[in-house]
């Protein structure tokens, strides 16, 4: 009986690393286009100091226009692919230091990090930028140390280029 709990604990656990990465690669709709046809969109990662203390932050992908990509439930990709032309980028900035849903999900299992998740003041943006074919862009958010103001670049990695999108906050609806 152990060995059957034990077997069980870790396909759950398996399945609980392999789920994050579930997030879809295709930000476009109809049928899947070749390569250079395309253009890829990177989630951007930094490093900051907050409070003295090391902490990171994440553009993780959420929209591509109307397109969903990622979420919280089935996970947010490390890149997707679009259609060239101008793209609204729906993200939703990660603050490591303002995450308590870790914390949660370890002291209190999926169910905990579910209620926390609900709970947590991550903030969702839209970011507009004109992309163009065969190009790959970087989606990086910068707090500002000091004032903890977040700014958004895009990265081009091509033309080696920062370019300034158009950065709309989500507002969270009250309920």
């Amino acid at each position: 009986m152990k060995t059957n709990g034990l077997i069980f604990l870790v396909i759950l656990l398996a399945g609980m690393i392999i789920l994050p990465g579930c997030g879809s690669t295709k930000g476009y709709q109809g049928t899947k286009l070749e390569s250079t046809d395309l253009v890829r969109i990177h989630q951007g990662d930094h490093k900051l100091k907050i409070k003295g203390k090391k902490t990171s932050e994440s553009a993780l992908l959420i929209k591509v226009d109307t397109v969903s990509v990622g979420s919280y439930m089935k996970g947010f990709p490390k890149y997707t692919d679009v259609l060239p032309g101008e793209r609204t980028v729906e993200i939703r900035h990660f603050q490591q230091w303002k995450d308590k849903t870790a914390t949660a999900g370890a002291m209190f299992g999926l169910i905990g990090a579910s209620i926390a998740e609900s709970n947590n003041p991550h903030t969702h943006y839209k970011l507009t930028f004109t992309t163009e074919k065969g190009r790959e862009y970087t989606l990086l958010p910068v707090t500002d140390e000091s004032t903890g103001t977040p700014l958004f670049y895009v990265i081009d990695a091509v033309a080696n280029d920062t370019i300034n999108p158009r950065v709309v906050q989500i507002e969270k609806k009250k309920k």
